[in-house]
């Protein structure tokens, strides 16, 4: 018998078991959704592929919820600042990590969308007194996590969770060590 689901099952299956380890380990994620941004100065109106937004689709979920939501539907799997934030690290090279690693400060690194490099670490820092909303789009802060699947959004691990065991760098403990690499005397 042949399935009549949209989507195949190995993506589905893939999707799925990255977002449930990603809730499991304390990564606040939730299903991204494509959101057109039309230009003003467009004459059809109509939003060319760049202009459009990875949005949160709700707030980010637990194991259980994660594995629900990515069951029928491979949504893009977005990382949202919290408990796990990120260092950009811009175009990244190996001196970049090599610098982590000698300071014992290496953890995930992300690759993208395009060229740029983000470390995973075990905190952000706090945005000051003011209250601040949590970013709830790829333009606001949040990341792309591979395996996530999107046109003109590609993403992927350099060095991925697993290879660290799952274990984050403090974020104080890594932009020193940057700092420190980079600083020419």
């Amino acid at each position: 018998m042949l399935s009549t689901h949209p989507y195949p099952a190995g993506e589905l299956t893939e999707m799925r078991c990255a977002a449930t380890d990603y809730a499991a380990h304390g990564w606040l994620i939730c299903p991204g959704a494509r959101v057109p941004h039309p230009r003003p100065d467009t004459s059809d109106g109509r939003p060319s592929p760049e202009e459009a937004d990875l949005v949160c689709r709700g707030e980010p979920l637990s194991k259980d919820e994660a594995f629900d939501a990515w069951t029928d539907r491979p949504w893009p799997i977005l990382l949202r600042p919290g408990a796990v934030g990120a260092i950009d690290l811009g175009p990244g090279d190996g001196r970049t990590e090599a610098i982590l690693r000698d300071a014992g400060c290496l953890g995930p690194i992300l690759v993208g969308p395009g060229p740029r490099w983000h470390l995973i670490v075990e905190h952000a820092p706090d945005q000051g007194t003011r209250a601040i909303q949590p970013p709830r789009s790829v333009r606001e802060g949040c990341l792309l996590l591979p395996p996530s699947r999107v046109p003109s959004w590609i993403s992927r691990w350099r060095i991925s969770p697993e290879e660290t065991g799952w274990s984050l760098p403090d974020h104080s403990s890594a932009r020193a060590a940057l700092n420190a690499g980079t600083r020419r005397d």
